[in-house]
């Protein structure tokens, strides 16, 4: 009788495997297409919900400003959906930390579908049960057909066909484009690619912007970087059509490393500049800068140099001053220099009359100006005068027109030697198209500059080089970008194979009564198709249930 070991009579523990329950998730399609759609929800979330602007991150001031502001949208939400990374979601440690785990979870799947892919691509089977040819989904019966003839047939379609003959019944396999099965781990390796390069932007990218004046040169880095990179705009381009639309902005650039120029050319929107990994891209383009420079009259020294652009405005009245015969004395845009309370003008010396006229504009309504004419040295009636745009008012025996509104080019809180307060700079044009700067402080008399020509005020030389257009250009390093264009090429690769190159796997069974034809259910479709080609190929009657509908 046989015996049986104590031990081996004891119940045996079940033995756990702690990464099978890990690997059976990460190998899950389901748990895959799950975790996509997860991601674009929260995608969606972050364009949905106003982001923290990136100029503003890491300032945690101006970062507490800006949510200030949302509260009025978001009100007591506010704070807890800041904590929860809902106004910089893809800036969140855990948006990021979810897109890493998206890349293991499909190369994970795409390494388990390798193994029977691969076999089912190189390695297919090439035989099946008589019953597959009454039972498959995709299945036809032809007239019957001499087995060298179809085999002609099925290789001048591009198949690659294999025979067996068994008895009186000959079995052909007949395999087309079988490696265009493997576009789906092209897509896939695509995908991983797309979250790699997203990745790679953000921990290793750099970004920057240098808003400069033509002819000046800007630094990249910080001065002490060792990487670090000088810009010179040599010419900043702007052309507009009759209406003010923009038609090209463009910028002509010279890049210096280390003292050295290394890169020149021209730089817009869609065609950067590009240098050492390095790309160069036109932002933007003010027309209207203003270089100055100082000299201080005691020592000689250049005590302010600098292009500084004029981004603000200034209301200014332009008008035309007549005498009684009606002779133009004056026709000019007076840049204001007096900011009094609710009115800014200026005393204005009109030729040929020894006299001097304060002129000034008020705000009169919502969108209208009333021009307000002053003469300081005049007696009696008709030396002050108020005048709507448009229309003409009478003062000292001199007529003014007040021809319109024109808003001036403006610098505000410029910050020059000689002046303990910050300098208003207003630009004007000529008639002529010359321009002047006219300088303007609380704690000295205004000064107004003409192009080229320098002018000694207050123990310093000043003089207005002219106008010069600035460009706002962005500096971007990225090393994902590689990484996008190889994933975006090899996604239109998987695509175009998987929609227009599909793999077709017949199987066909000849007997002197028939022949049997049977394939999968192939994703892409088109067996009625091929089995109607195939059919007018062999000359043979197509089968009534594969007749086009007409």
């Amino acid at each position: 009788m046989a015996t049986v070991d104590a031990a081996d009579a004891r119940p045996r523990k079940p033995s756990f495997d702690v990464f099978q329950p890990i690997w059976r998730l990460l190998t899950s399609v389901r748990f895959a297409v799950f975790f996509i759609a997860t991601l674009a929800l929260f995608g969606l979330v972050g364009v949905l919900i106003p982001q923290v602007p990136e100029a503003m991150r890491g300032n945690s001031a101006a970062t507490q400003l800006w949510l200030d502001h949302e509260r009025g949208t978001f009100g007591p939400l506010t704070d807890p959906m800041y904590r929860l990374g809902l106004f910089e979601v893809f800036e969140a440690k855990w948006f990021l930390f979810a897109l890493g785990f998206l890349v293991v979870n499909v190369s994970t799947c795409t390494f388990n579908r390798w193994s029977p892919t691969f076999r089912n691509v190189f390695h297919p089977p090439r035989r099946v049960p008589d019953t597959f040819f009454e039972h498959a989904h995709n299945r036809t019966e032809l007239a019957p057909v001499d087995a060298g003839r179809a085999v002609a047939t099925l290789r001048r379609l591009h198949f690659k066909v294999s025979r067996d003959v068994e008895g009186g019944t000959t079995y052909l396999f007949a395999d087309r484009y079988p490696w265009a099965q493997l576009a789906t781990f092209v897509s896939h390796l695509a995908l991983i690619l797309f979250i790699a390069g997203g990745l790679v932007t953000h921990l290793t990218g750099f970004s920057t912007d240098i808003f400069a004046g033509q002819g000046q040169t800007a630094p990249v880095y910080a001065v002490s970087n060792p990487n670090q990179l000088q810009v010179r705009i040599d010419e900043a381009i702007g052309k507009f059509g009759s209406a003010g639309n923009a038609l090209d902005f463009r910028t002509h650039l010279t890049i210096f490393r280390n003292g050295r120029e290394v890169a020149s050319g021209f730089t817009t929107v869609n065609n950067p500049l590009s240098y050492g990994g390095y790309r160069f891209h036109q932002v933007a383009y003010q027309p209207w800068g203003a270089e100055l420079r100082m000299r201080d009259l005691a020592t000689g020294n250049t005590v302010f140099d600098e292009t500084f652009p004029m981004q603000d405005t200034t209301a200014a009245p332009v008008v035309t001053i007549t005498d009684a015969a009606g002779k133009t004395l004056l026709s000019d845009t007076i840049a204001p220099v007096d900011f009094l309370q609710g009115a800014s003008g200026s005393l204005v010396n009109v030729p040929g009359t020894g006299r001097a006229i304060w002129l000034g504009i008020v705000a009169k309504g919502k969108a209208a100006w009333q021009l307000v004419a002053f003469d300081p040295k005049g007696g009696g009636q008709g030396t002050q005068a108020r005048v709507d745009e448009g229309a003409t008012g009478e003062i000292s025996g001199m007529r003014v027109r007040f021809d319109k509104v024109s808003l001036l080019p403006a610098a505000v809180g410029v910050g020059v030697p000689g002046s303990a307060s910050p300098v208003l700079a207003e630009l004007t044009t000529a008639p002529d198209g010359t321009h002047a700067l006219t300088l303007v402080a609380t704690d000295r008399p205004a000064i107004s500059l003409a192009a080229g020509k320098p002018t000694a005020v207050g123990g310093y030389e000043y003089t207005f080089g002219g106008v010069r257009p600035f460009a706002g250009i962005q500096v971007k390093k990225d090393h994902g970008a590689e990484f996008i264009w190889v994933a975006t090429a090899m996604l239109l690769i998987g695509l175009a194979l998987t929609f227009y190159v599909p793999r077709r796997r017949l199987w066909l069974r000849l007997t002197g009564e028939r022949t049997q034809v049977a394939a999968l259910a192939e994703k892409s479709g088109g067996f009625e198709k091929d089995m109607r080609t195939l059919a007018t190929r062999l000359g043979v009657p197509v089968p009534p249930e594969l007749e086009e509908e007409r």
